[in-house]
């Protein structure tokens, strides 16, 4: 079967291929190369993301416990009016883990939170209430750059760049870009736990798969 211009527009839609087949309007077959590539870097992009995202959440969790004194920390919430509207997403969390008709234990309402949720909490609104406890979770960053917008600014940048490959949003355009990104990935894990960039270099991909990306396509 050719997997041609008419295939590739059935299947992911002719408005999300159009950009490759403008980009390359006389070349199909570089642009079906684009579109693998930016498939490739989206999947070698999983790992750093889901470390980071793991790694993120567990440091919260550890601050959190210690500034409520309790396991359950966000029960701690609705006494404290800064965070009162961050219920509602506990609660989503509480539903989700309901209607699988599952016991609904702290475990599971931190698994279920999104990483929209961590990333939310170092928002300007709550540097006063959470900035001084959750600052202590990345006990590597320099002092002199430890203010919450440092920590905010590369988080909700990653949190956007994963939304954008979770949904299939083309990412292969500006490498630059992506790899800055990366980048900031790895400062973030470092300021968490110092071994964790060394450990993840170990099966990280993103560089290898960018450095063909760049060689095949002749981007920068």
């Amino acid at each position: 079967m050719p997997y041609n211009k008419i295939f590739f527009e059935k299947v992911f839609s002719e408005k999300r291929m159009k950009r490759y087949f403008d980009l390359y309007p006389n070349d199909e077959s570089r642009a079906l190369m684009h579109y693998k590539c930016n498939l490739r870097l989206s999947e070698s992009m999983y790992v750093p993301i889901s470390v980071i995202e793991v790694t993120l959440r567990n440091a919260i969790c550890r601050e959190l416990v210690v500034m409520t004194n309790r396991e359950d920390w966000y029960g701690a919430f609705g006494r404290i009016p800064e965070l009162q509207g961050l219920l509602r997403y506990i609660e989503q969390a509480k539903n989700q883990i309901e209607s699988r008709h599952e016991e609904v234990t702290t475990p599971k309402v931190v698994a279920e939170l999104t990483l929209g949720f961590w990333v939310s909490l170092f928002n300007s609104q709550y540097e006063k209430s959470l900035w001084k406890h959750l600052r202590r979770a990345f006990p590597y960053m320099p002092k002199n750059i430890r203010k919450r917008k440092a920590v905010s600014a590369p988080l909700n940048r990653i949190r956007s760049l994963r939304n954008r490959i979770f949904h299939n949003e083309s990412i292969c355009w500006n490498l630059t870009t992506v790899n800055q990104h990366h980048r900031e990935m790895i400062e973030l894990l470092g300021w968490m736990n110092k071994d964790m960039p060394e450990w993840l270099a170990e099966i990280d991909r993103v560089p290898a798969v960018s450095s063909e990306i760049i060689n095949n396509l002749n981007m920068r």
